[in-house]
């Protein structure tokens, strides 16, 4: 863990008080408030760009409006679609519908497979409880087995104006890349598999009656990380934590992880093990509240192979985008000595995706955002599973009170692969963890 610390103080992505500015929470309430009925105010389709920007800030929080005013901008905005999922996602959810349940502490009992609550559900149920049900249908989204991609993560710093420096591929304005890291990753669902219904649900796997998925992240590049490994293993009792195993190749030892370092910064970009695709999915680590729905901008369906981004920094999507109606959501940390006071999440309705995070420090002021895109394929009557799934494409995190920021794009498909139990004894065996994929 030590080279992770390190590379968090080198990067300074932790800013003290003194140098906070931006907008607060009481900012983002009375904006959800001002402009709750958005888009019943007659916005339409077409390219906004600059001079068309007021028109976004019913849809774009402020603080984070800031991020999109420049004089290129150029956001296509397409009809928002309807996505079906998968038919076996659909049987499972009808099958168990109105079996699940919440506890005190959070933690969902007696659910099996699909989607755990419906929109009736939610909308009958007090804040507390609506709030987290939908944490929960985001936890149990539509996911197949889990995916796998090759992606970068790039350190972007602001530059002078209209200058750029050691940019990524498909990063088309400005910024100085300054560091990136190559790196595999791969998700693999265990228990819950709309899929395997004649299974009970399960993968046929050693452990699929204890984890909901595991996790692998290995980095190819710089010199300085290659060989860097993380296992993850979220078991299905969320009580009894996460499992978080990390290889070093500099120490030459698999470490364990504590709970605490979780909110760490992850390998020193904005982004913690608790911000991957906008939250990390732990329900009962959170006080959840339903505070309202609203309608945001979100690139649910990249037209481009590869990620394209402008702007400044080179960190706004450039590319078509779609209106989406969401729960909001906002998750307040049990633990009294995380860096983040509360999240504001947004969740799609239709998917249970999150297209994006706000993430307020301990002054209550916006330190943090978590935008995610994605690409879907059109689907027909009755889409195949490769059709129903949205796959990842691209993460940013914005630092508003540093001015710093992370992307990481995809760097080729994104896979739903099928998944053998062998496959899975290979990849997240913690014994492994000094040797290749």
């Amino acid at each position: 863990m030590r080279c992770l610390v390190l590379l968090a103080l080198s990067f300074g992505t932790l800013v003290g008080s003194e140098n906070v500015v931006g907008s607060s929470f009481q900012a983002v309430e009375e904006w959800l408030e001002r402009h709750a009925n958005a888009p019943v105010d007659g916005i339409v389709g077409g390219t906004y760009n600059r001079e068309k920007l007021a028109e976004f800030s019913k849809y774009i929080p402020p603080g984070f409006i800031n991020v999109f005013d420049f004089n290129e901008l150029e956001i296509k905005l397409v009809a928002t679609r309807t996505y079906r999922k998968h038919s076996s996602f659909d049987k499972a959810t009808k099958k168990f519908e109105g079996q699940a349940q919440l506890q005190k502490d959070g933690q969902l009992i007696n659910y099996t497979a699909g989607q755990p609550f419906s929109r009736a559900q939610i909308g009958e149920a007090q804040p507390d409880a609506a709030g987290t049900m939908v944490a929960w249908n985001n936890v149990h989204r539509w996911q197949h087995y889990g995916y796998r991609v090759e992606n970068a993560l790039a350190y972007i710093r602001p530059t002078e104006r209209d200058s750029s420096r050691n940019l990524l591929k498909g990063m088309d304005g400005g910024g100085d890349v300054f560091r990136y890291v190559t790196m595999f990753y791969q998700r693999v669902y265990l228990s819950g598999l709309a899929g395997e219904a004649d299974n009970n649900y399960r993968l046929d796997a050693d452990g699929s009656d204890k984890y909901l998925y595991k996790e692998y992240m290995e980095m190819y590049s710089p010199f300085d990380m290659a060989g860097m490994k993380f296992v993850l293993e979220r078991p299905v009792d969320q009580k009894q934590g996460d499992q978080i195993n990390s290889y070093l190749p500099t120490e030459r030892r698999v470490r364990r992880l504590s709970a605490k370092e979780r909110a760490d910064s992850y390998i020193g970009t904005n982004w913690t093990f608790d911000d991957f695709e906008g939250w990390s999915g732990m329900v009962i680590d959170n006080v959840w509240k339903l505070i309202g729905e609203k309608v945001v901008p979100h690139v649910l369906n990249s037209e481009h192979d590869s990620p394209r981004f402008h702007g400044p920094m080179s960190t706004i999507p450039k590319d078509r985008w779609q209106l989406r109606s969401c729960y909001v959501v906002e998750a307040i940390p049990k633990w009294e000595g995380h860096p983040y006071s509360r999240r504001i999440i947004f969740v799609d309705q239709e998917n249970f995706s999150i297209p994006m995070t706000l993430a307020f420090n301990r002054d209550g002021v916006l330190w943090k955002v978590f935008v995610t895109t994605y690409q879907k394929d059109s689907d027909g009557p009755e889409p195949t599973v490769a059709q129903s799934l949205p796959r990842w494409r691209g993460s940013v995190a914005f630092n508003l009170i540093d001015g710093s920021a992370n992307v990481s794009p995809a760097m080729g498909p994104t896979d739903f692969p099928e998944v053998k139990a062998s496959t899975v004894r290979k990849l997240f065996s913690v014994s492994n963890l000094t040797g290749g994929r």
